[in-house]
């Protein structure tokens, strides 16, 4: 019994032995099975994220700042599509209204004094003034007749041809008696007397087409290749008008010019035109309304030229109505034998309004 006790336990340890060995076999290797996983697992997140985590941001970083540059970029155009709005809208808005370019920019009307650095009796007689006149209205005439008024004698006895031109009055060459700017300080306006030459809105656009831009002619006038490039650009690229040029230079009919100064005017843009075709409320009167000129007159007035005495020279007396008080007027009357459709006195109606709502009291007069 003993020994058979002794043999069980024996057995029991040898298969207690077999079946322990075994089993702590298995769990090594499971031990080990999941942590060559468990490492391959990490290595590969290592493998696949770590590269992701590092990459990834960097594309956005970059795309951020090429969009920030970008975006710089369009602001800093928009803006300056801005400022050059802002520096053009005063040249399409209405002349009479105040800007902030008016400052700096010269007025077509003159500021004249007394020549200082000159010595003439009739410097004397002088007083500064301020005097303004729209291209077609008559400046020929004007500009001589103060001619003989502030230098003493008459400018066909000069023999002058220029240019500059008689209507430099800054070309002290000509102009010996007195200094002239163009005026941008209208703070002293109402300190001194002033002139200001107008003429019928309707005539002086017909008159401006007859001798700049007409195709009624066989010879080629001086403006034909400046004015007539100049109204069609200003027009814009959607304008359908052209040019004629069958005759060797290019040039507008009537109905033609009319159109293409109606499309100006309806883009906003006629502030940009040159003096010969711009609008009277945008010339003179841009900066000071008429009511505060000490004369407003056309070139025909019974009085224009004793007016322009009296504003020029302290011994004049604007009361004088006599004969002698006409301006001799030397310019052609362009508006005669003109056939206007009625499409064309439309366009005239249109384009003039402003001008006849602040002038027509002084053209009846």
């Amino acid at each position: 019994m003993g020994a058979l006790r002794q043999r069980r336990e024996r057995d029991n340890i040898s298969v207690t032995a077999n079946t322990t060995t075994p089993i702590l076999g298995r769990r090594r290797s499971s031990g080990s099975t999941i942590s060559k996983l468990v490492l391959a697992i990490g290595t590969l997140v290592m493998i696949v994220a770590v590269p992701m985590l590092y990459n990834m941001p960097t594309p956005d970083l970059q795309t951020s700042s090429a969009q920030k540059q970008k975006n710089d970029v369009t602001v800093k155009k928009d803006t300056n599509d801005v400022a050059a709005s802002e520096y053009e809208s005063p040249k399409r808005e209405e002349g009479d209204a105040k800007t902030n370019q008016k400052a700096a920019e010269p007025s077509i009307a003159w500021e004249v004094v007394p020549a200082a650095d000159h010595v003439d009796a009739t410097i004397a007689e002088l007083k500064p003034a301020t005097l303004c006149t729209c291209a077609k209205c008559g400046s020929t005439s004007l500009w001589e007749e103060l001619f003989a008024i502030v230098e003493g004698k008459s400018f066909m006895s000069m023999n002058y041809t220029g240019p500059p031109f008689l209507s430099k009055l800054s070309n002290r060459k000509l102009w010996t008696n007195i200094e002239a700017k163009r005026k941008t300080d209208w703070s002293n306006f109402k300190d001194q007397d002033s002139f200001a030459l107008i003429r019928d809105p309707k005539e002086r656009i017909v008159s401006a087409w007859k001798s700049k831009v007409t195709c009624d002619t066989d010879e080629e006038i001086l403006g034909h290749r400046m004015f007539v490039p100049h109204l069609l650009k200003l027009a814009g690229p959607s304008s359908s008008m052209t040019a004629r040029t069958d005759k060797g230079f290019p040039c507008l009919d009537l109905s033609d010019y009319l159109a293409v100064l109606s499309q100006i005017h309806g883009q906003g843009r006629e502030g940009l035109l040159n003096s010969h075709f711009l609008p009277q409320h945008l010339g003179c009167f841009k900066d000071v309304p008429p009511s505060m000129w000490t004369v407003v007159t056309t070139i025909s007035g019974p009085n224009a030229l004793c007016s322009l005495k009296s504003v020029v020279s302290k011994s004049a007396n604007m009361s004088n109505t006599d004969d002698g008080c006409q301006i001799m007027i030397k310019t052609h009357n362009y508006t005669r034998n003109v056939d206007l459709s009625r499409a064309d006195e439309d366009i005239l109606d249109r384009i003039t309004i402003k001008e006849y709502e602040m002038l027509r009291k002084y053209l009846d007069a």
